[in-house]
């Protein structure tokens, strides 16, 4: 009897224990996916820039004189700002007020900030649902780089290469292709750069 009881208490137990087991292995495929799916967040915020910093940046980036400008001279950039999500296709632009809205699939996910004449800010998220970004000016020095390698090209009728164009000039390749596009423009670009991504800086309600 003892025996028996023995064995049934021992099966009984090790039954529970299975049971327990896959039991915990049920919860934690149901918590998984919800704890992947809060990942997301979304992400809100205004980019401005200062149009009195442009003298200052002339020759070099002079982010000293940062310190020195008042609040209100941070005011809407005149055309949109590119706002894309780093390792993703996902791209918004900010509105008349600078304001901009994205998710992100992670609180560890970085956005790169893009806007015609300025410096490319990647600014990590870490987590906050408020993101606010003031752009630099790119110096005058740079951007006459670039101009100087475009130019020529364009006036004898020919489309330069935009890798190039980065070497010479010594800039990154979105430096370059941002460049080109503001030159040439919108359809020149599709047509003769396919599958490059063309930054289009009109706002949303544009026409």
């Amino acid at each position: 009897m003892n025996v028996n009881f023995e064995i049934n208490f021992t099966v009984t137990k090790l039954l529970l224990q299975n049971l327990m087991v896959i039991g915990l292995l049920f919860c934690g495929l149901i918590i998984i996916p919800q704890e992947g799916q809060a990942q997301q967040i979304t992400v809100t915020g205004t980019v401005t820039y200062n149009p009195y910093l442009g003298e200052c940046f002339a020759e070099v980036p002079c982010f000293d004189a940062i310190e020195l400008t008042n609040e209100e001279d941070w005011i809407p950039p005149t055309a949109a700002v590119n706002i894309a999500v780093q390792g993703t296709d996902r791209v918004v632009k900010t509105d008349r007020n600078g304001n901009y809205e994205v998710t992100v699939p992670s609180p560890n996910s970085s956005l790169m900030f893009m806007f015609i004449g300025h410096n490319r800010i990647e600014v990590p998220v870490e987590g906050r649902s408020v993101v606010d970004v003031k752009l630099t000016p790119t110096p005058l020095p740079v951007i006459d780089r670039v101009l100087g390698e475009i130019m020529p090209k364009i006036h004898a009728g020919k489309y330069p290469d935009i890798d190039e164009i980065a070497d010479n000039a010594k800039v990154n390749r979105e430096t370059a292709r941002n460049f080109l596009w503001l030159v040439i423009g919108n359809q020149p670009m599709m047509q003769n750069y396919p599958g490059e991504y063309i930054p289009d800086y009109r706002f949303e309600d544009s026409d």
